[in-house]
């Protein structure tokens, strides 16, 4: 078959028409494809979530007990100075705790100090009863969580070596419970803060993990002698509310409102 000029011409006139409809037909099957994604996703399982799993926070149970501290300072010349301390503690449900301390001065009227601290606001309130001298003000502190601080640009000067040195104890029963014990032994060097030989103190803790809290604590310092606080008479009962309540008659004095 013979093609003529006047065919040629007719293919060119009917392309440009030829051409949007083929390129309209890809165009309406494109939705089609489309359409037929979301239903192919839809039936593929879930990916499992790499979330991280919620911590539970640890209520510790509520307990009231008395702590007695004994502190014997020996004096260069051989003396020996013994005070004793002791204080009521409290601690609810909700971790709050509450220490009330009997202070006998030697020329006076025994009065009593309270201290309220609350770990969930990190505030503390604390009063005295019964002291002719002091007014009624219950004081207010905020203790805030510690901010991370960036690294200084410029080199510090390196501080001189403390030898410490940390060591477990066997564990023991104390008023009852199952108690874990540590020792710190702390060792000043000589001529660190202008002694002429080296200090070395120790502190021993015994913890009930049961309860949360210190039942023996043992501290000797060469500079304010040997202090040892022991927890008794525990019972773990939940103590009043009212007792971290501010008392009636106070007047209220906040550190940082």
């Amino acid at each position: 078959m013979r093609i003529g000029p006047c065919t040629v011409l007719l293919a060119f006139a009917f392309a440009p028409v030829v051409l949007p409809q083929s390129a309209a037909a890809q165009t309406a099957q494109a939705p089609a494809r489309s359409s037929a994604t979301p239903a192919a996703t839809a039936q593929a399982p879930a990916p499992a979530c790499d979330c991280p799993t919620p911590t539970v926070q640890r209520h510790l149970p509520p307990y009231i007990a008395k702590q007695t501290t004994t502190r014997v300072q020996t004096l260069a010349n051989g003396t020996h100075i013994t005070t004793v301390t002791t204080a009521q503690v409290w601690r609810d449900a909700d971790g709050r705790t509450r220490t009330e301390t009997i202070n006998t001065p030697t020329n006076g009227t025994p009065y009593r100090f309270i201290s309220i601290y609350d770990p969930t606001t990190g505030i503390r309130m604390s009063w005295t009863v019964g002291n002719p001298n002091m007014a009624k003000v219950v004081t207010v502190y905020h203790f805030p969580q510690p901010v991370a601080q960036p690294l200084p640009a410029a080199p510090q000067t390196a501080q001189r070596y403390y030898p410490n040195q940390t060591e477990s104890l066997p564990p023991q029963t104390i008023e009852g419970l199952y108690a874990t014990g540590f020792r710190f032994t702390n060792t000043t060097p000589a001529g660190y803060v202008g002694n002429d030989r080296d200090m070395t103190t120790t502190r021993e803790t015994w913890t009930a993990q049961e309860l949360g809290i210190t039942l023996r604590s043992i501290v000797d310092d060469p500079r304010n002698g040997k202090a040892t606080t022991e927890t008794t008479d525990i019972q773990q009962t939940a103590p009043d509310p009212s007792l971290f309540k501010v008392p009636d008659g106070y007047q209220v004095k906040d550190t940082n409102p």
